[in-house]
This record gives C-alpha cells, structure tokens and sequence, in this order.
C-alpha cells in the first residue's frame, strides 16, 4: 500500500474510533406535545389518586368535628372580631376540589390543544363533571350537622345554572344558586377569592377551607414559584388543621407563575419555560 493511501487510512480510522468513543451530548428540549398525559392519567386511573382526595376528605371530617365545638376556631384569615356567636360554614372550591373535570382534560390531551374558554364554556354546559371522591359523605356529615355549605369558584358567573345544576346532581342533594360564588358575580368578586371569602365570614363562622390551589385559602398576589413556597410556610398551623388541599397536578397557579402568569404567550415559550424551571441534579 503506498505510503500516502496508508496515513489516509490511518486518518479516517481515528476519526471513526475517536467518535465512537465520545459521542456528542444529545441536545435536550422540551417536548411541544402531551404536556398534560401523565398527570391528566394520574387523575383518572390510578388508586393513589382517589384515596389522597378520600383521605382529603376523612381529615376534613374529623376536623369539621373538632371545630364545630370550638367557638374560637375559624379558617379564614378575613374573619372579623365577635364571629363566635356565627352560624358554622365550610367553604369549598369547586373544580378538582368538589367536581371532577378529568375527562375534559383528558379531550384536551387526546387532541393536543391547549384550554380555552371556548372548549371550557362547552364543557360546563354539557353538565358531565363527576364528583371528587370522598367529597359527597363529607358534604352529607355537614349537613346532618347544621353546618353551612358554600362553594367559590372562578368559573364565570354566566354558567351559574349549568353549574348548579352539574353539583346538584352528582351530589344528590338540592345546591341553591346563593351556595356557590362565581368570579364577576359582583364588582368586586375577580379571580383573587378575597372578598367572597369575606362575604361569608360576614354572616357565617368559617370551620374549614378546602381547595386544590394557594387561593383557595389565602391570597398572595402573582409571585414567581419560590416565593409561593415561602409564603405557603407562613401557614404551618392552617395545613391539614383548618386548611385541607386536594390533589391536582394538572393545572392550577403553580403552572401559572411558572411563566409569571402571562397567560397570553405562545404555547412553545410556556413549554420552554416550565422546561427551564425543572431542577436537576448537576454532580
């Protein structure tokens, strides 16, 4: 073999072996896809889910109990002096906490779409959520006990009707229209629950709050994901006691303060900066 074929030869094997040996780091990105699949699957099939929101559920019957016989007890940071001699009443939110929407999410999965108040409206006026499990025993322990039901929630005050009557047909007890306060309803009552929180604790001593986000239980403002935590940690003696949270990892203001709650940005830069946001270990 001629001297120059050889050291050509030589070259393009080291080369070949050179980069087997040390392939490239493959470049990560997010997935644009099924950003909801595990979490929404979670929700509708496994046992762990269903027996945290159970669980959710005893703990707060236990509770209500204890509470009940303590005139001194409230929940809500926006009860005012002299609410001993108050009527007891539980707050609750309404999806996720009390009605199921799994099966919406899981349309928006199955069709890679994003949601929307179109595709939401269309939801909520077919009436096909189901209930929380654990939800409907706790519900009837209340009333058997004389103690006042409400519901706030963000939905719009304009599916008032399908609501009311989605919750009173999967909890098989008659929900009136006065039970459940709906964002825009007043002036005042906007997505933050504050002032309807305080409506009730106007005429009601408030036993318990239970929700599947931070305001459902205390408002905070929009701030980014470290500071939630650190303001949830103000509260250690509310959680489990007073406050009980339900289970959802689908959506919710965790997600939203990801991206700073800038909820008209493109689905891709959402993407990429919850990406940006996952922790890794670096050793």
């Amino acid at each position: 073999m001629p001297k120059f074929l050889f050291l050509l030869f030589l070259l393009s094997w080291t080369t070949l072996t050179t980069h087997a040996q040390e392939p490239e780091s493959p470049t990560i990105a997010p997935s644009q896809t099924d950003q909801g699949l595990n979490a929404t699957l979670w929700m509708q099939t496994s046992v762990e889910h269903d027996f945290a929101c159970i669980q959710s559920y005893r703990l707060a019957t236990m509770q209500a109990t204890q509470a009940l016989h303590d005139p001194c007890w409230t929940a809500t940071t926006e009860q005012q002096a002299g609410y001993a001699q108050l009527p007891p009443a539980v707050i609750l939110d309404l999806d996720e906490t009390v009605l199921n929407n799994a099966l919406f999410m899981g349309q928006l999965v199955k069709h890679d779409t994003s949601w929307n108040e179109i595709l939401w409206e269309q939801w909520v006026r077919s009436k096909r959520s189901t209930a929380v499990p654990g939800v409907k025993p706790f519900l009837q322990h209340l009333v058997a006990q004389g103690i006042a039901v409400y519901f706030i929630t963000n939905r719009d005050v304009k599916l008032e009707t399908p609501t009311v009557e989605n919750l009173s047909r999967v909890l098989d007890m008659p929900i009136t229209k006065s039970q459940v306060l709906f964002q825009k309803e007043k002036p005042d009552w906007t997505w933050n629950k504050t002032s309807r929180r305080a409506a009730v604790a106007c005429s009601h001593r408030i036993l318990l709050l239970l929700g599947d986000d931070f305001n459902d239980f205390v408002y905070q403002g929009k701030l980014p994901p470290k500071e939630r935590v650190e303001q949830g940690k103000r509260y250690q003696e509310y959680w489990g006691r007073r406050w009980i949270i339900l289970p959802n990892p689908v959506y919710g203001d965790w997600e939203k303060s990801l991206y700073l709650y800038e909820s008209s940005l493109p689905t891709a830069k959402k993407i990429q900066l919850k990406f940006d946001a996952l922790k890794i270990d670096n050793d």
